[in-house]
């Protein structure tokens, strides 16, 4: 039960705005109109995964399900020069369960997907945490085949 995770570069959905990165608070007209195309195709993305899969959307150790608007949100995917990123996580599975750490999330078999927001505090991609060769680890790949994802390690840190 290997986990692995996808990275989603941002470029590989919009390339014209005028910033190293997408910052939520730049107002310039491309930036801006980058970002409303990034958001309006991570939520038609991830509302088909949520239906494909009869997935809720909950955070790491909290009860109440979440709305999609949660992940598809400026201050969840986009750096603020002022604010900065906020590194959040988000599990994507059928029913909640509690988990109290990454570590318990990475044991679980149940079949279910982590997202976080990039990493590195640069708001530059989306990374969405799977079992290898699982149900939604073959979804990802054949929905993001003509983009460029990056493979890497899960780390519970």
């Amino acid at each position: 039960m290997k986990k692995i995770g996808l990275g989603l570069d941002y470029n590989n959905i919009c390339k014209d705005y005028n910033t190293v990165y997408l910052d939520r608070d730049n107002d310039d007209p491309q930036t801006v109109a980058c970002m409303k195309k990034v958001l309006k195709w991570l939520d038609i993305f991830l509302s088909e995964m949520v239906e494909e899969f009869e997935y809720s959307i909950y955070r790491m150790n909290h009860k109440p399900a979440l709305k999609l608007s949660e992940i598809v949100s400026k201050r969840f995917l986009f750096y603020s020069l002022e604010k900065e990123l906020t590194a959040q996580t988000f599990i994507l599975e059928k029913a909640n369960i509690h988990y109290n750490n990454l570590a318990e999330w990475e044991a679980d078999s149940k079949e279910s997907i982590l997202i976080q927001n990039d990493e590195a505090g640069e708001g530059e991609g989306i990374y969405f945490y799977v079992t290898e060769n699982s149900k939604i680890h073959a979804w990802l790949l054949d929905k993001l085949k003509d983009l460029s994802l990056d493979e890497i390690p899960f780390s519970e840190a």
